[in-house]
């Protein structure tokens, strides 16, 4: 076997190899869909935002490029043209809490009306997010729905801002379909204060 095809050979399996990794990788990843992020400054001024994935960014709005560098308002537009900050990641793992909430199908509009309001999100935000979420969440007899930790962002979906808000409000829920009903125990819910240079991210994972 001459020189050429052997590297030739070795190339192809390499490339083989890296695609199974692929392929395993991403079969084995979950998807946070819309995390939305608004800004909220004291000031118009220049803010750049970073998220540090543990997996890969898969959409954004505006073009994330490494970050974003933008132009944010005291009334939150950003850059004369978004209300938020859009991006969608495939993560390479999930931490299912223990604690969480069933709710009935038809019942979904209310309690995110409810708890929204007591995770901190203003009006705007509230609307937007059930415009996307209560046409994304196909009809089932109930959901399970449970509140992503501090910790777990923080490790996977790092929200970096600079400067650094005094107030940061991370709204990240996994959602379940499922047929029946079941005890659990609900998280105790404290509302936080939104002062100074607030940050305000919603988002969710859909578990099939």
């Amino acid at each position: 076997m001459n020189s050429l095809i052997k590297w030739t050979l070795i190339i192809l399996g390499i490339l083989a190899i890296a695609f199974a990794g692929w392929a395993v990788y991403d079969s084995q990843s979950v998807v946070a869909k819309k995390p939305a992020v608004y800004l909220y400054p004291q000031e118009d001024q220049q803010i750049l935002v970073k998220v540090n994935i543990n997996g890969r960014m898969i959409e954004d709005i505006p073009t994330y490029d490494g970050g974003w560098d933008v132009f944010v308002t005291t009334e939150s537009l950003i850059d004369d043209e978004y209300d938020y900050l859009f991006y969608e990641a495939k993560l390479q793992k999930i931490d299912v809490p223990t604690e969480g909430w069933v709710v009935a199908y038809e019942s979904l509009d209310p309690w995110f009306e409810y708890y929204l309001n007591k995770l901190g999100l203003n009006k705007k935000e509230k609307y937007q997010f059930k415009e996307y979420w209560l046409e994304e969440l196909d009809e089932s007899n109930f959901y399970e729905i449970k509140l992503l930790s501090k910790e777990f962002l923080d490790e996977n979906m790092d929200l970096i801002i600079e400067p650094k808000p005094d107030a940061e409000i991370r709204v990240i829920f996994l959602f379940k379909p499922i047929e029946e009903n079941y005890p659990i125990t609900n998280p105790e819910i404290i509302t936080p204060l939104r002062e100074g240079f607030t940050a305000v991210e919603w988002g969710g994972i859909m578990i099939k």
